[in-house]
Order: C-alpha cells, then structure tokens, then sequence
C-alpha cells in the first residue's frame, strides 16, 4: 500500500512526529478549514512518539512489557491527518518531492522537516563497543537488561571486591541528560539492589564530565547545588577529565585514571539527523538545516525546518538557537500557522522564540534550574519540570491525555 494516495488538494507533509512534528501536525489539523484545500500527512517510522523526556525513568524504574508517550492513532484520531508509517530516505526540494523507504515517491505542496537529532559519540576507541547511548525507549530498555544482568551477577559473587567493581555505572556526560540519568541511578538503584539482596554501599555511581563543572546552561549557584545533591547521593562527579578510551568494564581517562564501569552510558551530545545534510537544502557547519526568520529554508522556501535539525536563529542575539523541547514545542505551532497564512495568500511570520526558563532533575524527586530569572531548587524545581509535560499533553492531547500521562509518569517516579 502507497503512503499517500492521490488528492486535488495541496499537500503538506511533516516528515518527523517529535515534539516539534507533533506540535506541528496537530496545530495544522486544528486549524485547517475545508476552503483551505489542504492534505496534511505525516510521515514517520514509529506509531509511538519516543518519551525522551523520561527515558531515565524507564531505565532505572520497575520492567514495563511497553512504555510509550504519545500513540499517534490515539493522538490524531478524528483529525483530517493521513499518518504513514515509514522513514523519509531522500528529499528532493527541486521536484516537490519526498522518497520513503521502498522507494515511493511523494508530492508536496509544503514540506516540514521535523526529523530530530541523534546522540552523537565520537571516535574513542572502544566507545561504541562498550557504551550505550539514551536515545530512545529502546535505548532504556537495554541498560535496564543490562543493569538487571549486573545485579544477577553480583548476587553470585562472594568477593566483596569483585562485587563492587561489578556494580559499577558510569555516566560520561555533564548536561542535562547525563546528570538526569545518573541522578536517577543514584536515586532508584539502591531500592533494587536491596531488592536482590544486595548492600547498596557497594554501588559505584561515576559522572564524567571533559568540561570544569556540569550543566553549563544553569546558573553557577545551580550547578553547584546538583554536584553536591549528586555527591550526597553517592555519586563520585568527576569534572575536568576527558575519556581517552573504553576498555571492558573500565573508563580510561586522559590523565591515566582508570574508572570501573561495567554498565557505561554516554550522554556527551546530539547531532541533528545526519541525512539532513544529504537532502540538497543549505545546512550549516554542524549540519543543521539553515532556516529564516519565518522557519523555511533559506534555499528553498517550499520547505520549512523545525526543532533540533533546523538551525533557527534568535532574532534578538543572532546566536543560533539550542537542541531544547521547549523550542521544538514552539516551533511546530509556529510552522504550521505561517503554512496556512500561505494557503490562505497571508504574508508569513517571524518566529519569536521565548525562553522561559530551564529545569533539570537531579533525580526523580529533585531538581535546579529557573523560570523567568528565578533561581529554583529541590522540589519547586522538579515540579515545573513535570508541569512542562503536562502542559505539552494537554497542547497536543486535551485534558484527558494529560491525565493519564501525569499517572503514568507519577507511576514510573516511584
């Protein structure tokens, strides 16, 4: 079967259903009249949007037979959107055309690239045999086997020396993924530990981080608070000291230091889509897609970019704007309203990015950050940053979605 039959109307494909994909889609199918003469599809692999923003507690938290944020059938159900569920492998901005895996070629009146980013991991030797990366809820599922397989393994060993070296997990990685997945380690480990019948002080919790402190994006108050919530937790941080190579269960530091590291995670950055740069549209030096002030492409104005593959500007600094949901989740909805001004013969609009604030779990329970220059820690901290979900539920999915979201995820905190 085809992903697109054939229509009169003017096509709008949103290739990408993230955060930013998602935001756009459902604003274009909200706001869509039948005078309008429009055909939205939405093209992407998985019917389920990947939850990165708690991919740390599906790892650490109980086994789940599935874990999902969004179901894309429960989330356009009744809207005029056609989903096909497939990969964008070529684009083709000359012709108007997208090709999908299989080789079928696809038209477009307007096309949304909302294709995301991948982890990036650089050539350390041994790093991709030995690390895993956090990506994905499949990503997560694997270091929860791996943990698991860890814990099964201690429990055989009457060495407490060989014990603790077992037990070992590092995280290379001082931003916001690598301190909210070592944070929730710190904090989740121990209770299933002692549930294999284990001693939680022979847990090793390592945070490695090139840079000379953590979470750059926080104030230096802030970052000093997560390092000593971190420390208090059990968790050596380790700043200043960049990986030199990987060895089976051991971190090699450049200085000569060697880390025990049976379970390994690497949150050292992303990159936007690698094919992004393949597709004949201008990207930038990091092969982001270059994108005016109204999010189409400069060199190429048919396609607009958005989220972490496009490279957006703040119009205030000029400075590039980051990889961040909460500018995806702006975005999309902005994406959308300057492709219907088009259908409609309206001028476009610049996009004004609002940075509102920032927040990062140390934990389940715990978190730094800010919100409108206000400094926030602990508890007022973690519950913004959970409030952010629910707003973006309640954005795409309506009351009833945001509900059972806000269970789910008080289910997996646990």
């Amino acid at each position: 079967m085809g992903c697109a039959a054939e229509t009169p109307a003017r096509r709008i494909i949103v290739a990408g259903a993230g955060y930013a994909g998602t935001t756009c889609g459902i604003r274009l199918a909200r706001g869509v009249r039948p005078e309008d003469s429009l055909d939205i599809l939405i093209v992407e692999p998985n019917p389920c949007q990947q939850a990165l923003s708690e991919l740390d507690l599906v790892a650490v938290g109980p086994n789940r037979p599935e874990f999902c944020e969004l179901w894309h059938p429960t989330l356009y159900r009744g809207l005029p959107v056609t989903v096909c569920y497939n990969r964008v492998a070529d684009v083709l901005p000359d012709s108007n055309e997208i090709v999908v895996e299989g080789g079928e070629r696809v038209g477009y009146w307007r096309l949304v690239l909302a294709t995301g980013a991948v982890a990036s991991t650089p050539p350390i030797p041994g790093l991709v045999e030995h690390a895993s990366t956090m990506w994905s809820v499949e990503d997560a599922r694997r270091l929860q086997r791996r943990s698991q397989a860890v814990l099964t393994a201690a429990a055989r060993m009457a060495d407490r020396t060989e014990r603790r070296r077992t037990m070992s997990y590092t995280v290379v990685g001082g931003g916001a993924t690598g301190v909210e997945i070592v944070g929730t380690l710190a904090q989740m480990l121990p209770k299933r530990v002692r549930d294999a019948g284990l001693d939680p002080s022979d847990l090793n919790v390592h945070l490695v981080e090139g840079r000379d402190d953590i979470l750059f994006d926080l104030p230096e108050r802030e970052r000093a608070r997560a390092v000593r919530r971190l420390e208090r937790m059990g968790v050596e941080v380790i700043t200043g000291a960049f990986v030199s190579r990987v060895e089976d269960g051991v971190v090699v530091l450049a200085d000569g230091r060697r880390v025990d590291s049976t379970v390994l995670v690497w949150a050292g950055g992303a990159k936007a889509d690698p094919h992004a740069s393949e597709w004949g549209l201008e990207t930038s030096a990091n092969g982001r897609v270059v994108v005016d002030e109204s999010l189409r492409c400069v060199s190429h104005p048919n396609v607009y970019a958005i989220g972490d593959v496009a490279e957006a500007r703040n119009p205030a600094t000029g400075a590039p704007l980051m990889m961040l949901a909460q500018m995806a989740i702006q975005e999309g909805p902005a994406a959308a309203d300057n492709i219907l001004r088009e259908a409609r013969g309206e001028a476009v609009r610049p996009f004004k990015p609002h940075f509102r604030g920032e927040f990062v779990s140390v934990g389940p329970t715990w978190g730094v950050g800010w919100m409108y220059g206000v400094p926030l820690t602990g508890i007022p901290a973690i519950t913004m940053k959970r409030i952010t979900y629910v707003k973006y539920w309640l954005q795409v999915g309506g009351l009833r979605l945001a509900a059972k979201r806000t269970r789910e995820m008080l289910a997996l905190a646990r």
